[in-house]
């Protein structure tokens, strides 16, 4: 769980002691309650200012404005609810945390406010009962992100892995074998018994290497022997960054080459981490991509609108867009990315497609 107080915790610290202020304001012509509105308002403020600890000790968070509602009516209490639903582990934690604040509502009010009549203590309720499934939902939400992340992420490594295999096994083996093949030729011509053995060494010790390297990358590629994993497509990342709650559309009007070829891959990490950028720190954003052809290249162009939500603050797993740029250059294309002008997040890669 996050130890550090984030901006969010504290505008909503914030928030909460200024509607608790006023709020005892409100009260102090009518005093409902058994306690001086000076009191009431240190309750408020006290509440309030518990909200800063919610994300490292949200069932304590609670306590606390449960305990302060037998001296005013907290408004901290939604904030508090809120974070138990959000950041407290273990959902029958969670939700008997829930059961036993809302129980406290009943008793608590009967000292500090019966006489406003019970439509307050039934709106109150129903309104902290709000704040906990929000802030349960929007961990539900968070968990969904990470899994998401942690799915690309691991995509993202298989398909370097299988990147890597193809690429050696193609010319590695190519300059073993003919090695191979010259040693042979050397053995069946020459005249010279030594040199005749010597070439047959050769030949051997070089079909051993290419069965070592085989072996090596059959167990890097998890199975394979020369590489040819299937990762997965654009399409397949969209899908992921939909299920994870964000509202991509796409436009792919180039088909993948079969088996895919480096540029095709570079595409796809591209699209992968970019979407996986636009969950991280703009969730629930509208998000576009689109691989259009071009002549004798291909664009992919994916970009993310104003943020409407805080970033999940989740890690990416490594893959950034530094390493794609590199990735980009050593194909002879281009990657830029920054902030567009109305707020957003713009990736855009160009890379050479000879049949583009």
């Amino acid at each position: 769980m996050a130890a550090d107080v984030s901006r969010t915790d504290l505008l909503t610290a914030t928030a909460c002691g200024a509607a608790g202020a006023v709020l005892t304001v409100l009260r102090a012509p009518h005093s409902p309650g058994w306690a001086p509105p000076w009191l009431e308002l240190v309750a408020q403020l006290v509440a309030a200012g518990a909200l800063l600890g919610r994300r490292r000790w949200p069932l304590g968070v609670l306590g606390v404005c449960v305990a302060l509602s037998f001296v005013a009516p907290p408004i901290a209490a939604l904030g508090a609810l809120h974070g138990v639903g959000r950041f407290c582990p273990g959902r029958t934690r969670r939700s008997v945390a829930a059961v036993l604040a809302i129980g406290f509502t009943w008793p608590s009010w009967i000292v500090t406010s019966e006489s406003t009549g019970p439509a307050l203590l039934w709106g109150f309720t129903v309104v902290v009962l709000a704040a906990y499934f929000v802030g349960s939902a929007e961990r539900a939400q968070a968990e969904t992100h990470r899994r998401a992340l942690g799915d690309a992420a691991g995509a993202a490594r298989a398909t370097e892995r299988a990147a890597l295999a193809r690429e050696l096994h193609d010319v590695v083996s190519h300059r073993i074998s003919y090695s191979v093949i010259e040693a042979g030729v050397i053995a069946s011509t020459t005249h010279d018994e030594d040199t005749r053995a010597m070439a047959r060494s050769i030949a051997d010790e070089g079909r051993s290497a290419l069965a070592e390297m085989r072996t090596v990358l059959s167990a890097l590629v998890s199975g394979s022997a020369t590489g040819d994993v299937a990762g997965p497509s654009v399409d397949d990342l969209v899908a992921d960054a939909r299920g994870a709650g964000q509202p991509v559309t796409a436009q792919v009007d180039l088909p993948p080459r079969t088996p895919p070829d480096l540029v095709d891959r570079t595409i796809v990490r591209v699209v992968g981490e970019s979407l996986t950028n636009a969950v991280r720190h703009a969730p629930g954003t509208p998000t576009s991509v689109r691989v259009s052809p071009g002549r004798g290249d291909v664009e992919v162009v994916v970009e993310n609108a104003r943020p409407v939500r805080p970033a999940t603050g989740l890690s990416t797993g490594g893959f950034g867009l530094t390493g794609l740029r590199e990735r980009a250059e050593l194909l002879g294309g281009t990657l830029e990315a920054g902030p567009t002008a109305s707020g957003g997040f713009r990736v855009c890669a160009r890379l050479p497609r000879k049949d583009a």
